[in-house]
């Protein structure tokens, strides 16, 4: 039986996720020097990973901000790894199907749907984005949902729990996320020592980005081809603020 709503927010208190977010980077800085980090391949039709999700955009001074050290992760990086454009960059609030070819429209519908009825009486979705940090697969900004986040991920997972996927299953299925990170960058092979990047990294621990207060969720699909991570919008829905 899913837990009652103020127990899901307690599950997710501000000092755990900064902990959390710690002992992510502390894993993550040795293996980038030593290349024992972890690459992610392309996905294929059917794929958990990388499928049509729920996300809040990243937009304006907060957008500006990250994008400013867009490009000194890039340099310190080897170039075969992924590293977000500022117009790409995003929070997932959840993935909600696993990657498709292509998205049909009936699915766009069902799930636009079901974020709006999931938003109502939803209190105001915020994250608070402080810090760079990454794990064994990428880095990110460190992001830390607020209570009206936590509620609108409690409610789509029951649903996706009762309705079950429209097509393929995704990593976000079983399991609800607690962190609202924004990736600024995927590894991707070949895995090689990555000895500069924890300088980029570490000099940005406590570098504050803002607060982002969504007004719009967007429905996106991911287009990984051409060395680019790619969100094409499918569709917007409002939220309260």
């Amino acid at each position: 039986m899913p837990e009652p709503m103020s127990q899901a927010a307690d599950a997710y208190r501000m000092p755990d996720l900064v902990a959390k977010f710690h002992t992510m980077w502390g894993d993550a800085e040795p293996a980038l020097a030593e290349g024992t980090y972890n690459a992610d391949s392309l996905p294929r039709h059917g794929d958990p990973r990388w499928g049509l999700s729920l996300v809040v955009p990243i937009e304006g001074a907060i957008r500006d901000a990250i994008a400013q050290d867009l490009g000194p992760i890039a340099a310190a990086l080897s170039p075969h790894h992924f590293t977000y454009l500022p117009g790409n960059l995003h929070s997932t609030v959840r993935s909600l199907e696993g990657y498709q070819d292509q998205v049909p429209q009936h699915q766009v519908d069902y799930y636009a749907d079901l974020v709006e009825n999931a938003l109502k009486d939803c209190p105001p979705i915020e994250i608070e984005l402080s810090g760079l940090g990454g794990s064994k697969g990428g880095l990110f900004v460190c992001g830390v949902p607020s209570d009206g986040l936590v509620q609108l991920r409690t409610r789509l997972h029951e649903a996706g729990t009762v309705e079950g996927p429209q097509a393929f299953a995704s990593n976000d299925y079983t399991t609800m996320r607690d962190i609202a990170h924004v990736s600024v960058a995927v590894f991707q092979a070949p895995v090689v020592p990555e000895r500069s990047i924890g300088g980029v990294v570490s000099a940005r621990r406590e570098k504050h980005y803002g607060t982002i207060r969504p007004t719009t969720l967007d429905l996106v699909r991911y287009d990984l081809a051409g060395g680019e991570i790619t969100l094409s919008r499918l569709a917007g829905i409002g939220c309260a603020r």
